[in-house]
């Protein structure tokens, strides 16, 4: 029995070209995830992802223009949610709840997480944190910023080898770790008078 493509999944009736367009990509994404679950990224070709996905060339090359674009896309919807929580829980006086929400995430979306570490796009991805700081912050001066930079790559860090060591510990106990780290930034940055 032949394998159904991602397009004939989704069973497409009519839709409106908007929407159309929203399902040709979402195809495209999930048969580079599922490809990149048999072989390795750098080892996957447009062809294979046009083959596995069930659109056209043409479709392809009308929403991505590369491989690497179709990946950058596919992180983005994970790496905003999980920048828009880390980014809450810079200001708030309570971040724990924030910090389970992440490692929820992550937990909840390991196949997207899995193709975002495999692809090298985890790291690279992740908002610019320096630059969001310097614009959103201006007031801030450098040992605060460095601060945040540091939390920032500590907690990608913590994410990262919690994933890969098969997410065995509860995802409170991982919270109350960043609450520790976020508790010895916010001292940092009292003692700097200054509140982010």
């Amino acid at each position: 029995m032949e394998q159904k493509t991602e397009l004939q999944k989704q069973d497409i009736k009519r839709f409106s070209n908007e929407e159309t367009n929203r399902i040709t990509k979402e195809c495209i994404q999930s048969a580079l995830i599922v490809l990149m679950g048999e072989k390795p990224y750098d080892k996957i070709s447009i062809t294979e992802i046009v083959k596995r996905s069930g659109v056209s060339r043409t479709a392809f090359y009308r929403n991505f223009s590369s491989k690497e674009d179709v990946l950058a896309e596919l992180s983005a919807s994970i790496l905003g949610a999980i920048n828009q929580m880390v980014l809450s829980a810079i200001q708030d006086a309570d971040p724990h709840r924030l910090y389970c929400r992440i490692f929820q995430l992550i937990q909840d979306d390991r196949k997207d997480f899995d193709v975002m570490l495999k692809s090298g796009l985890y790291r690279s991805g992740y908002l610019d944190i320096d630059t969001y700081v310097k614009n959103r912050y201006p007031h801030l001066d450098s040992i605060a910023r460095y601060a945040i930079i540091g939390w920032w790559g500590a907690l990608q860090d913590i994410i990262k080898n919690w994933y890969l060591s098969g997410m065995k510990e509860e995802i409170r106990d991982m919270a109350d770790l960043c609450c520790q780290l976020f508790k010895s930034m916010t001292e940092i940055q009292a003692c700097k008078g200054e509140r982010i």
